[in-house]
């Protein structure tokens, strides 16, 4: 199978091509140049007017359509999910979990271990599971359903991955816990992506925790000790350190504009990776949705804790945090890089998340509004408007 994307602007993590190509065969991109294309494909489309951007890549997304991972643990609703991603050019995500009893949990990864195997092009590819918790200190609990939450138990962690056969790709923690430091040591043995999150660290504590293999801050600044000029915490020792992807929920709700901008700055696109940490609301009217297990009031779009007004998740879409990121100036390639390259790079996947020669056809393609027109998944449209 074949495909020519054609007379499109072509944006990848190196370039721009202003009336460009991209081809694909077999699922991976063959060949990617300036027009005229003067080859064979079995299928064309006219880009004309339009972005081709790489496939959106979400690291933390709860849920989307009214469902959630945690909730909705059947495989069918997770390929739902799948299907609703693809509409705002998601070609592939990490189904993240909240804070839950072993039992909810081994059940959600079960259900996401199905899926995967069940899936076939219908959607978003699903990479795995993102284990938000239940880890985490109680004093940062946040959203999170503090009946639930525990001390790192690493017998219980090693029984919740063995049992999703290979699922779990990446855990929030808080660092500072005692026993912390043996499940991080037991996820990287695993290859699994350790985060730092809902954590009360102090910066001194933070540097301790890259050292041990944090390599990742799940939603900086949110769920963090609070910087003060004479004890900055966690999330500046995240800042600083060279080898750790910063998530960024970019709905200029969680983070002002001005800090999403410092935080790009200081440690470049190819550290940021944007993500939606969207809840079930997300493609929904505003109203009463549950997290975890908690009330969350939804109104204008903004979601809420309905006891304590506390942010609980987002609405936010991945083709919506791309337009806003380019809002703040940044080029079309820095857009792509935190939206696609950096989300692959922060869980050590290579081919994906670029459009270059031998990477995986995963294209977004963007009217110049950045609403989404087309996406495609393995050289296969999965979504068109």
């Amino acid at each position: 199978m074949s495909m020519v994307i054609r007379n499109g602007v072509v944006v990848t993590s190196l370039r721009v091509i202003e009336r460009g190509y991209v081809l694909i065969r077999n699922g991976v991109i063959a060949e990617v140049g300036k027009e005229p294309f003067s080859g064979y494909a079995e299928e064309v489309i006219d880009a004309e007017g339009m972005l081709i951007v790489p496939g959106f890549i979400d690291t933390h997304t709860h849920g989307i359509g009214g469902l959630d991972f945690t909730a909705n643990r059947d495989p069918e609703s997770v390929l739902k999910m799948a299907k609703s991603y693809a509409r705002h050019g998601i070609t592939a995500f990490l189904a993240s979990t909240v804070t839950a009893p072993l039992e909810v949990l081994e059940e959600a990864c079960r259900a996401v271990r199905e899926a995967i195997d069940m899936w076939r092009g219908e959607g978003a590819k699903i990479l795995g599971v993102h284990l938000e918790g239940p880890y985490i200190n109680p004093e940062m609990a946040g959203a999170q359903n503090k009946a639930w939450i525990r001390k790192p138990d690493l017998e219980e962690f090693k029984r919740l991955v063995e049992s999703c056969r290979g699922v779990v790709k990446q855990v929030t923690i808080a660092p500072e816990l005692p026993g912390a430091d043996k499940l991080i040591e037991y996820a990287m043995s695993r290859g699994i992506i350790v985060s730092a999150g809902h954590t009360n660290a102090s910066y001194e504590e933070g540097l301790k925790a890259v050292k041990l293999g944090v390599t990742k801050a799940n939603h900086l600044f949110n769920g963090m000790t609070r910087f003060h000029h004479r004890e900055p915490g966690i999330a500046l020792a995240l800042l600083q350190s060279p080898n750790v992807y910063l998530e960024i929920i970019a709905d200029f709700i969680h983070l002002h504009p001005a800090v999403v901008k410092m935080v790009i700055d200081y440690a470049t696109p190819k550290r940021v990776v944007l993500v939606t940490d969207s809840i079930a609301a997300t493609d929904m009217s505003d109203g009463i949705y549950e997290l975890g297990g908690l009330k969350v009031i939804v109104e204008k779009g903004v979601c809420r804790l309905a006891d304590t007004g506390v942010l609980a998740g987002s609405t936010l879409t991945m083709d919506e945090a791309f337009k806003n990121i380019a809002s703040l100036g940044y080029s079309l390639q820095e857009a792509a890089i935190m939206t696609s390259l950096a989300p692959a790079k922060s869980l050590g996947i290579e081919r994906l998340g670029d459009i270059e020669v031998g990477y995986s056809a995963d294209i977004a393609i963007l009217d110049k509004d950045f609403r989404v027109v087309k996406t495609i998944v393995s050289g296969e449209i999965v979504y068109e408007k």
